[in-house]
């Protein structure tokens, strides 16, 4: 655990940073453009690697050292935040090369969240998965927490220049932090040699078409995945529709204090009875909040709205991961978690493709004063205004979210899968 421990300081440290470049960037296309597409079309390109790439990376991550491949993920992110200082302190920086940087980041952060993630069941004991889990998303947490506080403030100050060099030193500390770890490996990939890599990906195809659990995890988070990426994308422009850089700030940091508390429970309560009711139970949570931070152009019901939309996330990741890590064999578990994480988003790149231009083209105007939305009873629950069409996106997606968790609840595959599939990592686990 302690060696974990050790990974984990590291990567919240980078976490932090990058969060911080995140945010900076964010303002500065917002002062370039006033337009919420851009922001839209980063999460687009940000989407497209899982879809397209997972199961390769996730059959690589069971060959090769999951150590080094964090290591080289950290590397190749630093190279691309070091490009795109170069290209802003030379006045030479424009949207497309950040659709770019958004694209190659995303690629890289594949291999590291699912080298990430096997790690935890080499380092972790079985009974700690939950605990360890929930660390792994509140270090994300803590960085939505402080990232937004710390750019604002910056930004406006020492300037964009100076947050991509607090980046590039984040990307440092957890290039030593892996340095240090001793991470074992595990004995498949040893073997990887003796077959070819389409046959390591069937093999995770094959594992898993035949566990209908499986699946019907992977379907729920994919349309949670589908309601939430079609609308959040948003929130940025529609906050600074009618409040400032410095209010947005300090409401996604509240916001994120739900998903730290949320961790903070979660890492208390790491080992719940039943995971998938608690999946299903903080779904609906989730989407209640969303559907609340939609309703009015308010910081205090906003900042409340996606407090209590954040606070489940940890313990729905928490324990979708647990499942996989108790119930598919630790050699495969890079090819399983790929092909989830490619199901769960595949729909992603169409509902960001779709929803700028709708929230610009049809929400927006229809919601706007004497808008033809705006008009009816939508008008008087959602109000009219810059930014209410956004809101009227947030709070549909929410009501989706309850209705898609009711609806993969009633499946008997998924709501029974931790009794039908069997503990396979259980003796393996007894010897941490």
């Amino acid at each position: 655990m302690r060696t974990f421990l050790t990974i984990w300081a590291g990567q919240v440290v980078s976490v932090v940073s990058s969060g911080m470049t995140g945010f900076a960037l964010g303002l500065w296309i917002y002062e370039q453009t006033g337009e919420a597409t851009p922001f839209v079309l980063i999460a687009l390109f940000s989407s497209i690697p899982p879809f397209i790439i997972s199961p390769f990376a996730g059959a690589l991550v069971d060959r090769w050292d999951r150590r080094k491949v964090m290591l080289g993920a950290d590397a190749g992110n630093a190279l691309v935040t070091l490009g795109l200082l170069a290209l802003f302190a030379s006045g030479n920086l424009q949207l497309w090369q950040l659709y770019l940087a958004a694209l190659l980041s995303s690629a890289l952060n594949i291999f590291q969240l699912l080298a990430y993630q096997t790690i935890v069941t080499s380092l972790v004991p079985r009974e700690q998965f939950g605990r360890a889990n929930a660390l792994v998303q509140t270090a994300q947490s803590l960085g939505a927490i402080l990232s937004p506080i710390l750019a604002a403030a910056l930004y406006g100050t020492l300037g964009l220049t100076f947050i991509f060099a607090l980046d590039l030193g984040g990307f440092a500390v957890a290039a030593a932090t892996l340095l240090l770890a001793k991470v074992p490996q595990v004995k498949r990939a040893l073997e990887a040699g003796q077959a070819t890599l389409w046959a390591d990906i069937r093999a995770g195809f094959d594992f898993i078409k035949t566990r209908r659990g499986l699946i019907g995890l992977a379907v729920l988070i994919a349309l949670l995945n589908l309601l939430i990426s079609s609308s959040t994308a948003l929130s940025a422009p529609m906050i600074l529709g009618f409040t400032s850089a410095q209010v947005l700030g300090v409401m996604q940091s509240v916001s994120s204090i739900g998903l730290f508390l949320g961790g903070v429970w979660a890492s208390a309560w790491s080992n719940p009875r039943h995971k998938v009711l608690t999946i299903i139970a903080c779904s609906i949570v989730a989407g209640l909040g969303l559907t609340i931070s939609g309703l009015q152009p308010s910081p205090v019901l906003i900042a409340a709205g996606f407090f209590i939309f954040m606070f489940p996330i940890t313990s729905i990741n928490a324990n979708l991961r647990a499942i996989v890590q108790t119930k598919v064999p630790e050699d495969l578990q890079g090819r399983v978690f790929s092909l989830i994480l490619m199901t769960a988003r595949a729909g992603m790149p169409l509902a960001l493709l779709m929803s700028g231009p709708l929230a610009d083209q049809v929400f927006e105007p229809g919601m706007a004063v004497g808008g033809a939305l705006a008009s009816g009873p939508l008008g008087a629950l959602w109000g009219a205004g810059p930014g209410r069409g956004i809101g009227l996106m947030l709070s549909l997606s929410g009501i989706g979210m309850v209705l898609a968790s009711l609806l993969m609840y009633a499946y008997p595959r998924l709501r029974n899968v931790e009794h039908e599939l069997p503990d396979l990592n259980a003796k393996e686990n007894e010897k941490k």
